[in-house]
């Protein structure tokens, strides 16, 4: 990945980051709205809208994760652990109604995801789709 990574720019590593984020969003969110009631979704435009503001949405909470732990860390070092976690928690946990409360606004009557744990899901199912299909592309490169 190293060798993969050297020839790319920080700008298409973000773009690349977004547009897979933003495929397995689409899967998610579609297997989901067919064939179970967590997800509700009017047509496949909407999916593909919702995942782009879904994508951009959880981009920008990983950003701004990562800017707070760095914070925190060239204040108080490496060894305050507890308070990594702390600082980093309640942005991953409101994160999550602010995804819920962007749908709404953008799309209310054409995308319904049942509450904070219909989105832990959906998210909770992106994240592990995204590590694995990473770790997949990792392997293939040895």
């Amino acid at each position: 990945m190293s060798r993969i990574k050297s020839h790319l720019t920080d700008r298409q590593l973000v773009f690349q980051e977004i547009f897979i984020g933003m495929l397995i969003f689409i899967a998610v969110l579609g297997v989901l709205g067919d064939y179970t009631d967590i997800v509700y979704v009017k047509s496949f435009s909407v999916v593909l809208m919702s995942a782009l503001v879904l994508e951009l949405l959880t981009f920008a909470t990983l950003w701004l994760k990562k800017q707070v732990l760095n914070t925190v860390k060239s204040r108080l070092g490496t060894k305050r652990k507890p308070l990594k976690l702390l600082s980093v928690w309640p942005i991953l946990f409101l994160s999550k109604f602010i995804f819920i409360w962007v749908l709404d606004l953008l799309f209310s009557d054409y995308i319904h995801i049942k509450g904070f744990l219909g989105i832990l899901i959906v998210v909770g199912l992106v994240t592990v789709i995204q590590r694995f299909s990473y770790y997949i592309f990792i392997r293939l490169g040895r």
